[in-house]
């Protein structure tokens, strides 16, 4: 029986090689049950007579000679091949959002999840066997919310700070499945949840020490309740919960909102200053913030500012960022210098500010024929940072000479008269004699018979010297 002969029977007759071919080529049947998991395939709408027929389309790798048109291989399809289609079982989460409904649930009814994504490292061993239906015991729930509150990491104080002041924000849900037939496990949501928690620990269950608007904001929390039977003792359960939750919290974590870059959190916090009248302590108790980190930030904003202002002043092009400047509002010396005040939010000495300015545009590249060159034709601080790094250590020495350098715009000779001040006087001697002893030659050595008594004596001295060195150091 020829080939097309072959095909036109193996149609007609729906046999098993034909199922099995398209086992073999991993073209699953159209109704098929869905894995465990819940995972969905993609069925191709393809007829037995169309599977074959791609299969005849196909170029032959070996042409079959024409004198033996009869001898013509026949395919073998064991149904016992295996299968390239992927294994459902683990093909990963569902594709979709979970299905669920919203609900307001009092902090109380929630419990926090040891299996969550953030905790795993720290809970793996104390929780790795435990019976599920042991997750709700409130010596459990008080050991992960103890491992949640001290971990720097999780920084619940900030948030307590930003909830206390604003409220548990809404549009946020907390994704949850029952527990039982009163409690609800919290699958994504746990560090808002220990900071609800927190919040009660420090003003009482009935919260009457806050405003009214924040008091009604935690009396329930917005979840999301997703759909299924009650977890109960079911580990499988369980399990096909945090698969149905996967999918949203990992968009929730890696395609969420992205955090502000400096210029943007700068400028914010300028306008809710300059503009909105805010002071430093209300931006910091409304956003979780440290004082100290809001000051920095507007001081990093203060000298941007006005350093824009000088580069149009002085018709200068630059290639600044940020970076330079938050780099800058780090340093206590650099900002002592430009006379910095908390209270009026901006820096006084406006002559020790434009040169630092003009010592920041002293170290920027230039770019002459395809090389970076600076003013004396060398190569240039590698980056802006770098100069304010190297600025604030010339200002840490606190030398009033180095600093009339640095007044007076002689940066190379600030610099210069740094390096001998900082390493001292006698340390600089010292280590240009030791120079000069290295660089002798042997014909040196010999010039004068005095050379000899000449070391001795040398030896004799610094002998001497480092008694008294150990002397002090003891």
């Amino acid at each position: 029986m020829n080939k097309k002969l072959a095909m036109k029977a193996a149609v007609k007759a729906g046999s098993s090689a034909t199922r099995a071919a398209k086992a073999t080529l991993g073209v699953p049947m159209k109704k098929i049950a869905p894995s465990p998991s819940g995972a969905q395939l993609n069925i191709p709408d393809k007829e037995p007579r169309d599977v074959l027929m791609s299969i005849r389309k196909k170029p032959a790798m070996k042409a079959i000679p024409k004198a033996k048109p009869h001898a013509a291989p026949a395919v073998k399809v064991s149904s016992a091949a295996p299968s390239k289609r992927t294994d459902s079982s683990r093909s990963g989460p569902k594709l979709d959002i979970p299905d669920g409904e919203s609900q307001e649930i009092e902090p109380a009814r929630l419990l926090l999840d040891p299996y969550n994504l953030r905790l795993l490292e720290q809970v793996r061993d104390s929780f790795d066997r435990m019976d599920v239906s042991l997750l709700g015991q409130p010596a459990v729930q008080e050991k992960l919310q103890q491992l949640i509150v001290e971990n720097p990491r999780y920084d619940v104080d900030a948030l307590v700070k930003s909830i206390s002041n604003n409220g548990f924000l809404r549009h946020e849900r907390i994704v949850v499945a029952k527990y039982d037939g009163d409690k609800f496990l919290v699958l994504e949501g746990n560090r808002r949840l220990t900071a609800v928690r927190q919040i009660y620990e420090i003003n009482g269950q009935s919260l009457t020490k806050m405003r009214a608007r924040v008091r009604e904001s935690l009396m329930t929390l917005p979840c999301l309740v997703l759909t299924g039977p009650v977890i109960g003792r079911s580990k499988q359960h369980l399990d096909d919960y945090r698969r149905d939750a996967e999918v949203y919290i990992g968009m929730r974590h890696l395609m969420g909102t992205k955090d502000w870059d400096p210029a943007s959190r700068y400028e914010f916090l300028s306008r809710l200053i300059f503009e909105e009248g805010w002071s430093v302590l209300q931006i910091a108790e409304h956003f979780g913030r440290k004082k100290s980190e809001v000051i920095r930030d507007l001081k990093a904003q203060t000298l941007y500012r006005d350093f824009v202002a000088f580069e149009r002043r002085n018709k200068i092009e630059h290639t600044l960022t940020y970076n330079a400047f938050a780099e800058a509002a780090r340093a206590p010396a650099i900002a002592n210098w430009l006379g910095w005040s908390d209270r009026d939010v901006t820096f006084s000495s406006k002559k020790n500010e434009e040169v630092f300015f003009h010592y920041l545009i002293a170290k920027l590249p230039k770019h002459l024929d395809g090389a970076l060159l600076d003013d004396e034709g060398a190569l240039p601080e590698a980056s802006a940072e770098l100069a304010v790094r190297r600025l604030r250590d010339m200002l840490k020495l606190g030398d009033s000479i180095v600093e009339e350098a640095l007044a007076d715009r002689e940066f190379k000779s600030a610099e210069i008269l740094f390096e001998s001040r900082r390493e001292g006087a006698l340390t600089k001697k010292l280590s240009n004699f030791t120079n000069a002893l290295r660089r002798v030659s042997s014909e040196e050595l010999l010039e004068s018979s005095e050379t000899e008594r000449r070391l001795n004596e040398l030896r004799l001295q610094i002998d001497r010297m480092l008694k008294i060195i150990r002397a002090l150091q003891s």
